[in-house]
């Protein structure tokens, strides 16, 4: 958490912070970041500007803690859809991969304010190595369930690879929903399957 954002201790305080984080979210649906105001969050949120203040600096604060809210949620969803059980449901890698999109395209459908902020809010600097890290974590498991239970081979070039899809695959989940807030099923399942046959082409003959 941001040394800023003064994190909650009471059950009550708690829930006031968390209140508004869920509002800010959700006025992100429909307000513009840039136009959105710590004075109009605590006026949804049901409380003075002054009780708001008394956790976040700042608009950008609570954007900062919102987004890292969103990254921590990427992990525990990670660690759902690439549960053994969960695996173990998925008869081909290409179900797996098609799985995991999927999971990662609802919430753009479902998380307010994910959408907005995906498109419209430039990232966060102080975000960004925490970032980088959780896209690395995403990579690492990935690869991890696909060596040990559709037979990727375990190389060099595989971690490469995987890295590589992850990255347009991502690129691509945004492309999804750039005009359909339900996310294009074309593009979806394009990804699944780009994925797919790259990461499992034969390797490239080594350079002579």
């Amino acid at each position: 958490m941001s040394p800023l954002v003064r994190e909650p201790q009471q059950q009550r305080s708690r829930e006031k912070f968390a209140r508004i984080l869920a509002t800010a979210a959700r006025l992100l649906d429909t307000v513009p970041f840039d136009q959105l105001s710590t004075k109009q969050i605590a006026a949804e949120a049901g409380m003075s500007v002054g009780a708001l203040y008394r956790f976040f600096p700042d608009k950008e604060a609570v954007l900062e803690t919102l987004e890292r809210s969103w990254m921590e949620g990427d992990l525990r969803l990670l660690a759902a859809v690439t549960d053994p059980a969960a695996v173990a449901a998925c008869a081909s890698s290409e179900r797996f991969l098609a799985r995991v999109v999927e999971a990662y395209a609802d919430r753009f459908r479902t998380l307010p304010g994910y959408r907005h902020v995906w498109f419209h809010v430039a990232k966060v600097p102080a975000l960004a190595s925490e970032g980088d890290e959780v896209d690395r974590r995403i990579v690492e498991r990935l690869h991890e369930v696909l060596v040990a239970s559709y037979r990727l081979a375990d190389t060099a070039e595989t971690r490469r690879r995987t890295g590589l899809a992850v990255s347009v695959a991502v690129r691509m989940l945004g492309m999804a929903f750039q005009e359909d807030p339900q996310g294009d099923p074309e593009i979806l399942a394009d990804t699944a399957l780009m994925m797919d046959r790259y990461l499992f082409a034969p390797a490239r003959p080594a350079a002579g």
